[in-house]
Parts: C-alpha cells; sequence; structure tokens
C-alpha cells in the first residue's frame, strides 16, 4: 500500500534470517516491520501512524525490543553477505570505509553537543561501509566528539563483527594516535586518502568517496535528516535500520 512496504520476495529473504516460529502476537510479523519502515521513510511520529497499520504502541514496543537483541544488525549483515556474493565478492568484506555525519538535535530530549568544525549542534553519526558502499555498522555520539575518538568505538565494533577487515579507508579526521592504536589492538591498517581539485573541478577521495555517497543515501530517509531519538543508541538504530532498507531493495524482486 505504500512505499515503504516490504515485497514479497524481500519478505522471503526475511523469513529465510529471522526466526518466526515464536511470533505470538496477534499482528502480522510483516505489519509491523513495514509499520517500522514507515516511520523511517516518511520521518512520520510513531503516534501518527497510519491506521492500515497495527497500533502505534505494539510497533513502538517492536522497535525497542528487536533494537535490545540487535535483529536488526542481524539482519543488516545477512543483508550484506548475500548482496556481496550476487556481485561476485566474498560474503564478508576485507576492507571498510569510515565517513562521520553530524547531525542536528531536533526535539528537546535529544542528546546534544556542539560540532565547532561544522558548526552543528546535535549528534555525530561515524558510519563504516565495505567498497561498494554498503553499511557495516554505525556508532553515534554526541557532536562534540572528535572523528578520531568516535571512529576508534566504530572500529572496535566492526572488529568484533567483521574480523576479517585488516585495511580501513578514512579522511584526516581519523590521523593521528588514532592509527597506530587502532593496529596494534585490532590489526586494522588505517590508509588516510584526501580528496583534491584539478582544473577547478573537485576529485573524490580514491576508494573513500563510496562512503561520502552513502551518508548522502541517509537524507532519503527523512528520520534521519535530524536526530529526534531521545537516546544515541536509538539513534544507531535508526541508521541501521535504513541500511537494511537500501539492501533489501537491492535483492532481485521475482
Amino acid at each position: 500500500m505504500y512505499t515503504s512496504d516490504l515485497t514479497e520476495a524481500q519478505k522471503s529473504f526475511i523469513r529465510e534470517t529471522i526466526p518466526m516460529d515464536k511470533w505470538t502476537s496477534k499482528y502480522e510479523f510483516f505489519s509491523v516491520f513495514d509499520a517500522i519502515l514507515y516511520v523511517e521513510k516518511t520521518g512520520c511520529q510513531w503516534r501518527n501512524l497510519p491506521h492500515d497499520y497495527p497500533v502505534w504502541q505494539t510497533v513502538y514496543y517492536y522497535f525497542r525490543a528487536w533494537s535490545a537483541i540487535g535483529e536488526f544488525q542481524e539482519l543488516l549483515d545477512a543483508l550484506v553477505a548475500e548482496i556481496r556474493v550476487r556481485e561476485g565478492q566474498s560474503p564478508e568484506p576485507s576492507m571498510a570505509v569510515v565517513d562521520a555525519q553530524s547531525v542536528r538535535a531536533a526535539s528537546y530530549p535529544s542528546p546534544k553537543g556542539f560540532d565547532g568544525n561544522k558548526k552543528v549542534k546535535g549528534i555525530k553519526r561515524q558510519i563504516a561501509v565495505d567498497k561498494n558502499g554498503h553499511l557495516l555498522d554505525v556508532k553515534t555520539t554526541t557532536a562534540n566528539v572528535h572523528d578520531s575518538k568516535g571512529g576508534l568505538m566504530l572500529l572496535a565494533l566492526l572488529a568484533a563483527s567483521h574480523p576479517a577487515i585488516k585495511k580501513i579507508l578514512a579522511d584526516r579526521g581519523y590521523r593521528g594516535e588514532l592509527i597506530e592504536l587502532v593496529r596494534n589492538v585490532f590489526g586494522m591498517n588505517v590508509e588516510i586518502t584526501l580528496s583534491g581539485t584539478s582544473d577547478g573541478k573537485f576529485i573524490p577521495a580514491k576508494g573513500r568517496w563510496v562512503a561520502e555517497r552513502s551518508i548522502s543515501w541517509l537524507d532519503n530517509f527523512r528520520r534521519l535528516c535530524r536526530n529526534y531519538e531521545d537516546s544515541l543508541e536509538i539513534a544507531r538504530q535508526m541508521v541501521i535500520i535504513a541500511g537494511v532498507a537500501v539492501l533489501l531493495n537491492r535483492l532481485p524482486q521475482n
């Protein structure tokens, strides 16, 4: 009914990934999932969900419950592996690209910090993507946290969930002690790549532009245009759900 609703092919993939034998709600599983995607895509407030979906309290309950047990991250990991195999690559990436995005806080309860460089009061998203731009993981902090510190927290998550990754492409914000620390602790080599200009034309940083493109994709989800969440972890989950939605749309539709 809505453009954010799952197709049958997408539902089939999710059935193979998430066990549903213990689903006991009176509402159908995918009606709840579709409602979460609707909030993500449109920026709708939970209380203003259309009546076609289950009552908002139920949808919000499952959103929090699935977030708490890592259900969205598990689905994201499965999608990354599936899409990579379909693209003729190994299911696990050996390289990741990281970048940061500062986002304005929109509501009073939202965590806030001030990014003096970007002049943004709100939160900062540190994202990691593979060489295709597929989201691997994300770490959210207040905007005043320097990229190198937030990046270290992100790479700790990445080392635990994707141990095959040994090379990281990053911009100048990740220079300094981070490079040696990440090499010694996680066994990853951080390579700083810079963009430039030639004849007045902008030249994207080799290999790293995919992360910047992925950040721009997040703006297609109105819930992410500003930070409306009351905790940094819920803000993180919203980015993960966007990554899930992007990759679901890359699955064959029949």
